[in-house]
């Protein structure tokens, strides 16, 4: 597996809003040295829980100097006109590939007009968007919204959560769901049905970094049997083909 780039679509820099091992960039940095992830798409945790304007322009400091680092714009569905602003501010930044929403710390459900409101912002921008999306009333929202929005690609984060397999159902309807599995739950088979429902090209890899280890989620999909051209195309090029990414000389030594 070592000749396969891992690109983890799902990580977050900053602590939470609870005891954890949280830092800067620094730590992101060894947690993929250590597992094998040779690049990441990260959220600020500061603009997702606290100030989205100032852990934004955190993030993007903290990735200029790290070529395999990328960042995600987080916008809250709450505070439209700022969200509009932080689109614009990083409209040129080609490092910031993404949007980042999550309904839970901003206090605006999928089904909340807000929420298609900002969505439909990121759509104009133009770049994919990562929102966290847990339970089944989360899932047939968020499909009736990209059924609304066809252009925009959606990563369901956490691939709806506890509704996972509602959340496979969903994507095999709607080809701009993109299934991202990060999570701690024991959950088996899940990856597995989705291969086998709607194939590899709506897989994501990600962990959910620096909040947990990516030593599990790496874990689960290394276990997982399959051919080479998809585990490429799940742990790294849909991806780079999903955020326009180059495929630069990223890889890190696996441990």
């Amino acid at each position: 597996m070592s000749d396969i780039l891992v690109v983890d679509a799902h990580q977050h820099v900053g602590p939470w809003p609870f005891p954890g091992r949280w830092g800067g960039i620094e730590v992101n940095l060894d947690l993929m040295t250590r597992r094998g992830i040779d690049a990441a798409v990260i959220s600020s945790t500061r603009a997702i829980v606290e100030n989205m304007a100032r852990g934004n322009a955190e993030l993007a400091e903290a990735i200029t100097s790290h070529g395999n680092l990328f960042g995600y714009v987080t916008l809250n569905p709450t505070k439209p006109d700022a969200s509009r602003q932080e689109l614009r501010r990083y409209e040129n930044v080609d490092r910031m590939v993404g949007v980042k929403i999550h309904t839970h710390y901003s206090g605006c459900s999928m089904g909340d007009p807000r929420t298609s409101r900002a969505l439909e912002m990121a759509a104009e921008w133009g770049k994919p968007v990562l929102i966290h999306t847990w339970g089944a009333a989360a899932v047939a929202a968020l499909e009736q919204i990209a059924a609304r929005l066809p252009q925009l690609n959606i990563l369901v984060a956490h691939a709806g959560g506890d509704a996972w397999r509602e959340g496979i159902a969903a994507a095999a309807r709607q080809p701009n769901l993109y299934l991202d599995f990060a999570c701690s739950t024991p959950d088996t088979g899940a990856v597995e049905r989705a291969l086998d429902q709607i194939g590899a090209e709506q897989v994501l890899f990600g962990t959910d970094a620096t909040l947990f280890d990516p030593a599990y989620m790496r874990a689960r999909f290394d276990a997982i049997p399959m051919g080479v051209e998809t585990r490429g195309k799940i742990m790294g090029s849909n991806a780079l083909s999903l955020f326009g990414i180059a495929a630069p000389n990223m890889r890190t030594k696996a441990p």
